[in-house]
């Protein structure tokens, strides 16, 4: 069979499962298992492929035809233009958290910081530690998950992406390890955080590939989904010095709410809503007193 005829047979196998962009889908997994880019094989569609390669193929189009992520077959997924390796044990990263990464740089630089100390709560594979890390290259990063496995993970991707020098990796519910006068730390510069914030109720309107694939634990908590956001929020000031940030990510409809509940403590001398480029409510950020 030729590339155009095996792209073809996996389109309509994934069209269907239901599988958006079916034609994509198929040639994203076509040219992994080549070595490819994608437009090599439109070059290259009468060429013909040997049964291993069909046969390999035509596994993980199956694999995508359970819903399965395409990040997770692929084992990567790319963030700032940077490449993670990704796995279940964590979510996969998405375009729209990018806004933490843009609003902790605009800080960093407005401050006019080249060594801030910054705290990453709740890590996962590392896409916020390690994007701030490599972007500001004498930052040191300090970054926190429960999953040890997820810690594992950003760790080979900090090593891989040459951050591993400064960034740590701390096995913990998020800041409850960071006792400042323990530690001689006055206080971090920026703390940032992307935390669990999809409602339990919500779980009837997730996506079949978000659901069945990415773990529960990262996505998921509490009536409203601001249980960990409120968490956050309250106990962050604790561990920023005066006049620090807190750059937090949420759901689309929690701005009004998270930032009442920043301002109601007295511990901020600012807070606002970032929105994102569909202009729905994102990113909260929050100036300690």
């Amino acid at each position: 069979m030729t590339i155009a005829q095996v792209l073809d047979s996996a389109s309509r196998q994934l069209t269907r499962a239901h599988i958006e962009n079916p034609r994509l889908e198929a040639e994203v997994l076509l040219a992994y298992v080549l070595r490819r880019e994608r437009p090599w094989l439109y070059l290259h569609s009468d060429l013909s492929l040997e049964d291993p390669l069909i046969r390999e193929f035509m596994a993980l189009v199956a694999r995508r035809a359970m819903h399965e992520p395409t990040a997770y077959i692929l084992g990567q997924r790319e963030f700032w233009s940077l490449s993670f390796r990704v796995t279940r044990d964590t979510l996969i990263p998405r375009p729209e958290t990018e806004l933490v990464v843009e609003t902790a740089l605009s800080i960093i630089k407005h401050e006019g910081w080249t060594r801030p100390l910054i705290l990453d709560l709740g890590t996962g594979c590392g896409i916020l530690a390690i994007t701030l890390a490599h972007e500001v290259p004498e930052a040191t990063v300090l970054a926190t998950d429960r999953s040890f496995p997820a810690l594992i993970l950003a760790r080979q991707n900090a090593g891989r992406l040459r951050v591993g020098s400064r960034t740590y990796m701390v096995q913990a519910d998020w800041i409850c390890p960071f006792r400042l006068r323990d530690t001689g730390i006055r206080g971090f510069d920026l703390i940032v955080s992307n935390p669990p914030y999809v409602a339990y109720r919500a779980r009837e309107f997730i996506a079949k590939e978000i659901l069945d694939y990415e773990p529960e634990q990262a996505l998921f908590t509490g009536e409203n989904g601001l249980k960990e956001v409120t968490k956050l929020i309250k106990a962050v000031p604790g561990i920023l010095h005066r006049g620090a940030w807190f750059v937090c990510e949420i759901g689309w409809d929690q701005g009004r709410q998270a930032l009442q509940t920043a301002l109601a403590t007295d511990m901020y001398r600012h807070a606002e809503i970032k929105r994102d480029l569909s202009g729905r409510d994102r990113v909260l950020v929050a100036q300690s007193s």
